[in-house]
């Protein structure tokens, strides 16, 4: 059996995180999205799989490789557009059946098994609270009878999850309807005869960025206790993971699903607690607090700071004294209206100056610059300076 990974979108919503990396190599508990899967599928024993990229593909290419490391066979085909999902599976055409995934959802073990155990032509469908942002699986028993994307109800419903276990007839129908202008996935389906599997093995889906740190939590619960590096006298408390070589400062405080990469720095008397991932090569000065955020790897953070409910990007320098706060407002984006509950979201590169405050539910973007003393209470676009 073969597996049929689509990984070539960019991930418009999540943005500025996807400025320079793909939604599927975002990580949530130090790994990328699409590395859950990956694993999920070799635990099932599928080791052959075909990963359609698109957008940044060498940063997918660069880290999976052939998938050797991975213990798994990995194929790549490009698609040179995004023009939608069934054009993507297209670029992927085979003659025997396979299962298909879509490669920025965090899909577990449990999930394959669950896709494996179908017939063909069969999809699989779990209960969603936020079906307005997905396809809503009307059926009539185990037979699908219409996929109706992105409906306005706020209700729970069985929404498409993206994965289906299909024959190779599937591509025939999609060429065909390539050519009537038909380009998503779901429109597909609506024209066939599938049956509908409705699982709830833990697949979770990012919609927004603040999405990530739900399944940054989620992930972190799978924590085992694992203290490497060099250690000074410090309190760690729960299933917390400290990497290779990394250095922990004389009177921190470290509680619950915390996750510290490789070669990390973590000052003296810094308090990190909750569900926390901090990426390799980071380091935070003495006197930090952090909880319940998403540090992502080779950033520097300044002494001081305090950092909660937060996401930073990639390569990150962050003057002392910092500080975010978390709120819950409404946000709109792309024409919807979203609740936000959280603090804010710093893209890669950005560069922020001493004794600085940002507001929650806000935004900075990518390679941005904010000079020192300054109160961010809104967004800032990429590449923007703020003196």
């Amino acid at each position: 059996m073969r597996a049929i990974i689509l990984a070539a979108g960019e991930g418009k919503r999540l943005r500025p995180l996807t400025t320079y990396m793909p939604k599927v190599m975002l990580p949530v508990g130090n790994k990328p999205l699409l590395q859950y899967l990956i694993e999920a599928l070799r635990d099932n024993k599928i080791l052959d799989i075909t990963i359609v990229v698109g957008y940044q593909e060498d940063k997918i290419k660069q880290y999976f490789g052939n998938g050797r490391d991975f213990g798994v066979r990995i194929e790549y085909v490009s698609q040179k557009k995004q023009l939608g999902t069934a054009h993507a599976l297209s670029q992927a055409k085979l003659k025997e059946e396979f299962l298909l995934f879509y490669g920025d959802n965090m899909i577990s073990t449990q999930c394959v098994k669950d896709l494996l155990n179908t017939p063909v032509n069969t999809i699989l469908g779990a209960h969603s609270s936020k079906p307005y942002a997905y396809g809503v699986i009307e059926a009539k028993g185990n037979r699908v009878v219409k996929i109706r994307e992105k409906p306005k109800e706020k209700d729970n419903a069985v929404v498409f999850t993206g994965m289906g276990h299909f024959d190779g007839g599937i591509f025939e129908r999609i060429e065909r309807l390539l050519k009537e202008g038909v380009y998503e996935l779901p429109d597909v389906l609506n024209t066939m005869d599938v049956k509908l599997e409705v699982s709830d093995c833990g697949w979770k889906d990012a919609i927004y960025p603040w999405d990530l740190l739900e399944l940054n939590s989620y992930a972190l619960q799978h924590n085992v206790r694992k203290l490497a590096g060099k250690i000074e006298e410090c309190t760690i408390i729960g299933n917390v993971e400290i990497g290779e070589n990394s250095r922990i400062g004389a009177g921190c405080y470290i509680k619950g699903n915390v996750k510290i990469g490789d070669n990390c720095e973590i000052g003296p008397n810094t308090v990190i607690l909750g569900d926390t991932s901090i990426g390799k090569g980071t380091r935070i000065g003495s006197l930090s607090y952090i909880e319940n955020s998403i540090i992502m790897e080779d950033t520097l953070i300044g002494e001081g700071a305090y950092i909660k409910d937060t996401i930073v990007g990639r390569k990150v320098s962050i003057g002392p004294k910092f500080i975010t706060l978390s709120k819950r407002m409404k946000r709109v984006f792309e024409d919807e209206i979203l609740e936000v509950n959280g603090g804010p979201i710093i893209g890669d590169g950005a560069n922020i100056g001493s004794a600085v405050v940002v507001h929650g539910a806000t935004r900075i973007g990518a390679n941005s610059r904010i000079g020192d003393l300054k109160v961010i209470d809104g967004d800032v676009e990429n590449w923007e300076s703020v003196r």
